[in-house]
This record gives structure tokens, sequence and C-alpha cells, in this order.
């Protein structure tokens, strides 16, 4: 009599438990370990656009966008590895028709009785609406609304940013100010809605001749800024001069007229230091001022004079600020001083991909790498700490968790320009193989064979 009850209980409870899947309002399913679909339910076919008998015949990976495929293996990876035992993410989906979805995944394993993994239940919430509008909002709060580039006030936060990072590692940077000569004639000759086309082509034309490194936007009316990165006074003037030569050559046709069009512009070529940048923004104000006085269309330059490290001393530390292994990093255990090695060399890639302004799509791809390498790191890391009783294990993986979202978190904001690459360098290099690799993990040397 008991069994019968237990049974009818059990069968009671699957059966409340699989209408509840089948009949939720959001995305469920259980997947196999190896990625393939095993159970969907509707609301997963609606927004994938697929019959249950064809997304069955699928894997995750197969619709899952290649951008995010990395982020989410190494999560499923850890899961399966015991590390973790849930996890949620953003990630995109494709729709059958091909466009794309983005969705707010979250992942639970459940496991047999003798601890092998069974299956992952997923849950899936399409959040492409939400996703829209924080990309609108952004772009709002961001962009200039005539010319598209950064306003006043994202570019001078990035710039903010900038200046501190160039000041930390001793790197030679540039402020400038472009101003359109004679704007005011084109307004009153032409009329408004031509000066506002003469910007345009302006803004338009100098983000294609800038590199992706370097941090432009519209600071009011005429005037637009720029901040040349790793760039000192003669790479900034020769960077100036391309642009300034390509501007000459603009040609805008409006209502049968042909206007040309110039620009003047004052920089300020500093290393660390200690002005701030109002302090540098007057400067090269003065220097634009003097452009604007020696003829306009012309380029001033004017070099700040700071106590910091001599063009030699620099030189001795590369311009590509390079991370070199030293013995005292050895901690005596084969595989992690190997990984650590690798780690450096993972790390010197995604620095040379920044500072010598190599495209998004390859900075990207460096972070990730590093990003991934670091995962697995922390995983085999953890492994040996276990065995060997460091008393302060649970601490050192607690760290591994925070920076692995943080690196995630950080990427994926890079990936949508909410942050800018100086953010990405800094934490990547600095915070996890500098501040953690370098230094907290000399905290249990002693306690490795």
């Amino acid at each position: 009599m008991q069994n019968n009850l237990n049974d009818f209980l059990l069968s009671e409870e699957d059966s409340l438990f699989f209408n509840a899947f089948e009949y939720a309002p959001i995305g469920m399913a259980l997947v196999a370990p190896n990625g393939k679909w095993i159970k969907v339910n509707r609301s997963l076919c609606e927004m994938l656009g697929y019959l249950e008998k064809e997304l069955l015949n699928k894997t995750f990976q197969d619709i899952t966008h290649p951008d995010d495929l990395d982020e989410d293996l190494v999560y499923v990876n850890r899961m399966l590895a015991g590390v973790i035992d849930s996890y949620q993410m953003e990630k995109r989906y494709f729709h059958k028709e091909g466009n794309v979805i983005s969705i707010l995944l979250s992942v639970s394993l459940v496991a047999n009785k003798d601890g092998s993994p069974r299956f992952f239940i997923s849950q899936i919430q399409d959040i492409t609406r939400r996703k829209q509008i924080e990309s609108e909002l952004l772009q709002i709060s961001r962009e200039d609304a005539l010319t598209g580039v950064a306003n006043r006030r994202y570019f001078f936060e990035h710039v903010s940013r900038e200046m501190i990072r160039g000041k930390r590692f001793n790197e030679p940077q540039t402020l400038a100010l472009l101003d359109v000569d004679h704007f005011k004639s084109i307004n009153d000759t032409h009329g408004h809605e031509t000066g506002d086309i003469v910007l345009k082509e302006m803004a338009r034309e100098c983000k294609k001749i800038l590199r992706e490194v370097d941090i432009f936007g519209r600071i009011g009316g005429e005037e637009f800024g720029i901040l040349f990165l790793n760039a000192d006074e003669k790479i900034s003037r020769n960077l100036a001069e391309r642009l300034r030569r390509h501007i000459e050559k603009i040609k805008i046709t409006n209502k049968n007229n042909k206007i040309c069009f110039t620009v003047s512009i004052g920089m300020v070529s500093f290393r660390c230091g200690t002005k701030s940048i109002d302090e540098r923004l007057n400067i090269a104000d003065q220097a634009l001022y003097k452009a604007k006085e020696s003829g306009r269309n012309c380029i001033e330059i004017i070099s700040e004079n700071s106590n910091c490290l001599s063009e030699d001393s620099y030189s001795l530390q590369s311009q590509l600020v390079r991370l070199i292994w030293k013995d005292e990093y050895e901690s005596g255990n084969l595989l992690i001083d190997s990984q650590h090695r690798h780690l450096f060399t993972c790390a010197n890639e995604l620095l040379n991909a920044i500072i010598t302004g190599q495209s998004d799509k390859n900075v990207i791809h460096s972070a990730k790498k590093l990003l991934n390498h670091t995962v697995q790191h922390f995983i085999d890391e953890e492994r040996i700490l276990c065995e060997t009783k460091f008393p302060d294990f649970q601490n050192h993986c607690n760290i591994h968790r925070e920076l692995e979202k943080k690196m995630s978190k950080t990427i994926a904001h890079f990936k949508k320009e909410k942050v800018h690459v100086g953010e990405l360098f800094s934490f990547l290099v600095t915070d996890i193989i500098l501040e953690h690799m370098v230094l907290e993990d000399q905290k249990f040397f002693s306690y490795l064979d």
C-alpha cells in the first residue's frame, strides 16, 4: 500500500514538473552534456521558429552566435568539471529564419546518483526587445545627434580614463582640438543645412582616417576633439597632418554649389605629468588659436614638460609595454608555471593588438584567447591547490570566480563599445596577470611540492 502511494506521488510530481515545463511562458529545455537537445517546450520552439522535431535534431552549439559560443562552452566545461553547479549569461541565438535573438540563459546541472552529469536544465528568456531599447538609449547617451561621433560627455569620460591609464604606464599621448575654418561664413553664405552637411562629412572622413585606437568626438559647434594614444609629438603631428591634408581635398556639392573647407588643429603632447584634462584643453586651445592666427589650415603643437621617465628609460621598457617573465614568478609546479608563462604570452599578444591600433575584431580575438586560457588555468590550479590543503583555498577560488565574471563582462562591454580599449588593457593585463598571478598566487607557493 505504501509503495503504491509513493509511486502515485512520484508520478504526480513528474506530471506537475512536465506540465510546468511544457506550458512555461519562457523557453525551457533539457540538454545533454554534448549539447544535444533532449526535450524542448512550446515557448522555445516558438521563440526560435523551429518545429520540436527540427530542434531536437540540433545542438545548442548549432544555433548559438559564434561570438558567444566560447564563453558558453567555458561555463559548460566548468560545470562538467564540478567547479560550478549553475550559471547565467546573456547570449544570442539564430532564429530559423536567420535573424539574431538575444536571450538570457540560466542553466543548472542534474547529476546521476554516482555524481556523473545527466543533463542540463536550461531556462531561456527572449530579451531581444530589451537589448534593442538598451542599445538605443546607450546610443542616445553617447553619440552626437548630428554627426554620430562621441558627444562631449562621452568623449571627456573616455579621455579622462585614458589619461589616467597613460600616466600609469608612462605612455605618450596627445590631446588635439580640431576646428572647421570659416564655419560661420559657410553657414551665412550657404545656410545652416549646408553647415550641418559639412560637419557630418568632416566627422565621417575623420573616422575613416583616424586609427581605431584613437578617441574622437564632437565637443560643440564646429569644434571636435581627438586623443591620440601611444603617440608622441612626432607621431601625433604626422597623424594630424595626414588628417588635415585629407580634409582639404573634400568637396561637398549642395544645391549646385561646390564647397571646400579646411580645418585648424591645436595639440598638446604629454607623457604622465600632473596636469588635469581642463589644463591640457586650455593648452590645446592656445595651440589652436595660434594655428588660426598663422593663417588657418595648419597644425600647431605644444609639448608639455613633465618630470617623467626619460626617453631612454621609456625605450628600455619598450613602447609596447611588454610583460616579461621573471624567475621569481616560478612556483615550482611545472603545470602552473608553464600556464603562467603562456598567459604572459597571450597578454603580450593582446597588448600588441591594442597599442599598435589593430582592429577591434583582432583585439577581441586576443582578449578571448587570454580569457579561455585563464579559465582553464584556474580550473587546473584549483585542482592542484585542493590536493595541497592550501588553507586559503576557498577564498582563492572565490577570487577566481569574481575575476572570471569581470573578465567576461569587460570583454562583452568592449564588444558593445561600453568600455574603451584602455579599460580592457588595464583589467585583463594589470588585474589578472600582474596583480593576481604575480602577487596573489605567491601566497600558495610554499604549499606546493
